[in-house]
């Protein structure tokens, strides 16, 4: 036996996803990658990032639920009260905008049409 001994290749790999022209490997090839491929890496042994990728898909996962919940209990919150602000309007919103709206259009054409046949008149 030598002392440089034969260098066998490491079946180990990096965490890597193609995209585009350049492939992405470590932190953001995490972010980029699909479920199913994060649970391949979390799963593989020879995955060098394979704790990161647990980490990561569980945090995935629990960010997931917890919209979820969020969902889920806004969704209980307008069964209780159907009126959402953002995307309705009161009654008392359209009873005072149509009486805005009454009031400018007596403002602007009603008053200046009386008052120009007046002129009229009194001419």
């Amino acid at each position: 036996m030598s002392m440089l001994g034969s260098k066998t290749k490491s079946t180990k790999y990096h965490a890597e996803i193609e995209t585009g022209d350049w492939p992405v490997q470590g932190f953001e090839a995490l972010n980029q990658a699909s479920d199913e491929q994060l649970q391949d890496w979390a799963n593989d042994p020879e995955c060098i990032e394979q704790k990161e990728c647990a980490a990561h898909l569980n945090r995935r996962l629990i960010e997931r639920a917890k919209r979820k919940e969020e969902l889920a209990a806004k969704r209980e919150q307008l069964q209780d009260n159907p009126f959402d602000p953002r995307t309705e309007i009161s009654a008392d919103a359209k009873h005072i905008a149509g009486r805005v709206v009454t009031h400018l259009w007596i403002l602007f054409v009603a008053l200046p049409l009386v008052l120009a046949l007046l002129f009229q008149m009194l001419k």
